[in-house]
């Protein structure tokens, strides 16, 4: 499976997201959100977000608030994103 992390210069959330990835030893690309060609690639997606993480699976796509409750990151195993 195909993952990508998009992030910020900022941004623990994404830190956390990574590390889980890692600890998977699975390999994912990041890129910076912010750039005009990763806000196309959302956008063309469905994905309307400014905040970070946004995490890609596939050709699923997460938003942060798909990942996280409140500070706390949601269990991304039993979301069904490790394949």
């Amino acid at each position: 499976m195909k993952y990508v992390v998009y992030t910020t210069a900022e941004c623990p959330r994404c830190e956390q997201v990574k590390k889980i990835l890692k600890g998977w030893g699975v390999d994912f690309k990041t890129v910076d959100m912010t750039s005009a060609e990763a806000l196309t690639e959302l956008r063309v997606n469905g994905v309307f977000t400014l905040s970070a993480p946004v995490l890609q699976a596939g050709d699923d796509f997460y938003t942060v608030e798909d990942l996280f409750e409140s500070e706390v990151i949601r269990d991304l195993e039993a979301m069904g994103l490790r394949k």
